[in-house]
Protein backbone atom coordinates (compact mmCIF):
# COMPACT_ATOMS: atom_id res chain seq x y z
CA UNK A 1 0.00 0.00 0.00
CA UNK A 2 1.37 3.51 -1.03
CA UNK A 3 0.44 5.98 1.56
CA UNK A 4 1.33 9.68 0.63
CA UNK A 5 2.54 11.35 3.41
CA UNK A 6 -0.26 14.51 4.47
CA UNK A 7 0.28 17.33 6.94
CA UNK A 8 -3.53 18.99 7.98
CA UNK A 9 -3.73 22.64 7.62
CA UNK A 10 -6.19 24.09 9.42
CA UNK A 11 -6.81 27.62 8.18
CA UNK A 12 -9.88 30.30 7.40
CA UNK A 13 -11.47 30.42 3.88
CA UNK A 14 -13.88 33.49 2.92
CA UNK A 15 -17.14 32.70 1.48
CA UNK A 16 -19.76 35.28 0.77
CA UNK A 17 -23.21 34.90 2.52
CA UNK A 18 -25.98 35.54 0.07
CA UNK A 19 -28.78 35.26 2.97
CA UNK A 20 -26.62 38.01 5.17
CA UNK A 21 -27.25 41.63 4.07
CA UNK A 22 -27.66 45.10 5.36
CA UNK A 23 -30.46 47.54 3.23
CA UNK A 24 -30.16 44.72 -0.04
CA UNK A 25 -26.57 44.97 0.11
CA UNK A 26 -24.28 41.77 0.61
CA UNK A 27 -22.37 42.01 4.04
CA UNK A 28 -18.59 41.78 3.82
CA UNK A 29 -17.27 38.39 3.49
CA UNK A 30 -17.81 35.69 6.43
CA UNK A 31 -14.70 34.02 7.25
CA UNK A 32 -14.72 30.21 8.14
CA UNK A 33 -12.66 27.92 10.12
CA UNK A 34 -11.35 24.77 7.51
CA UNK A 35 -9.62 21.86 8.04
CA UNK A 36 -7.70 20.47 4.69
CA UNK A 37 -4.93 17.28 4.67
CA UNK A 38 -2.54 18.00 2.01
CA UNK A 39 -0.23 15.97 0.64
CA UNK A 40 3.74 16.83 1.93
CA UNK A 41 5.33 16.98 -1.91
CA UNK A 42 2.38 19.22 -2.89
CA UNK A 43 3.16 21.96 0.74
CA UNK A 44 6.71 21.33 -0.57
CA UNK A 45 5.90 22.30 -4.07
CA UNK A 46 3.89 25.34 -2.57
CA UNK A 47 7.00 26.50 -0.37
CA UNK A 48 9.14 26.15 -3.40
CA UNK A 49 7.37 28.55 -5.36
CA UNK A 50 6.89 31.38 -2.49
CA UNK A 51 10.88 31.09 -1.57
CA UNK A 52 11.75 31.51 -5.60
CA UNK A 53 9.63 34.26 -6.27
CA UNK A 54 11.07 35.70 -3.14
CA UNK A 55 14.33 35.03 -4.06
CA UNK A 56 13.40 37.54 -7.39
CA UNK A 57 12.04 40.16 -4.96
CA UNK A 58 15.02 40.34 -2.53
CA UNK A 59 17.66 40.10 -5.32
CA UNK A 60 20.00 42.35 -3.79
CA UNK A 61 23.54 41.99 -4.85
CA UNK A 62 24.87 44.75 -1.97
CA UNK A 63 22.40 47.07 0.07
CA UNK A 64 23.79 49.70 1.42
CA UNK A 65 23.24 52.90 2.98
CA UNK A 66 26.45 54.75 4.17
CA UNK A 67 28.50 52.38 6.30
CA UNK A 68 25.67 49.88 6.68
CA UNK A 69 24.91 46.77 4.93
CA UNK A 70 22.23 44.82 4.86
CA UNK A 71 22.29 42.12 6.61
CA UNK A 72 19.13 40.30 7.85
CA UNK A 73 15.77 39.79 6.15
CA UNK A 74 12.68 39.14 8.45
CA UNK A 75 9.19 38.60 7.04
CA UNK A 76 5.59 36.73 8.17
CA UNK A 77 4.00 34.34 6.09
CA UNK A 78 0.55 31.95 7.06
CA UNK A 79 -0.39 28.96 4.80
CA UNK A 80 -3.51 29.00 3.21
CA UNK A 81 -6.09 26.15 3.33
CA UNK A 82 -4.88 24.90 -0.19
CA UNK A 83 -1.26 24.98 0.59
CA UNK A 84 -0.47 28.66 -0.51
CA UNK A 85 2.44 30.88 1.48
CA UNK A 86 1.28 34.30 1.90
CA UNK A 87 3.05 36.85 2.49
CA UNK A 88 1.68 38.91 5.90
CA UNK A 89 1.30 42.41 4.91
CA UNK A 90 0.82 45.36 7.44
CA UNK A 91 -1.46 45.05 10.47
CA UNK A 92 -2.60 41.06 9.69
CA UNK A 93 0.11 39.78 12.51
CA UNK A 94 -3.18 40.81 14.75
CA UNK A 95 -5.42 38.29 12.62
CA UNK A 96 -2.81 35.91 11.90
CA UNK A 97 -2.18 34.26 15.47
CA UNK A 98 -0.39 31.35 13.89
CA UNK A 99 2.03 32.68 10.73
CA UNK A 100 5.64 31.73 10.18
CA UNK A 101 8.56 34.18 10.41
CA UNK A 102 11.24 33.24 8.17
CA UNK A 103 14.85 35.11 9.13
CA UNK A 104 17.24 35.20 5.67
CA UNK A 105 20.69 36.19 6.80
CA UNK A 106 23.55 37.12 4.36
CA UNK A 107 25.99 34.61 4.30
CA UNK A 108 29.59 35.51 6.92
CA UNK A 109 32.69 35.99 4.26
CA UNK A 110 34.86 33.55 5.73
Amino acid sequence: MDETETITIVATETAQSKSLTRGGVPEAAIRQTVEKSLSVEALSASFNSFINGLRKVLNVEQATVGDLVLDEIVFSVEIGANGEFKLLGTGVSANANSSLTFTLRRKSKA
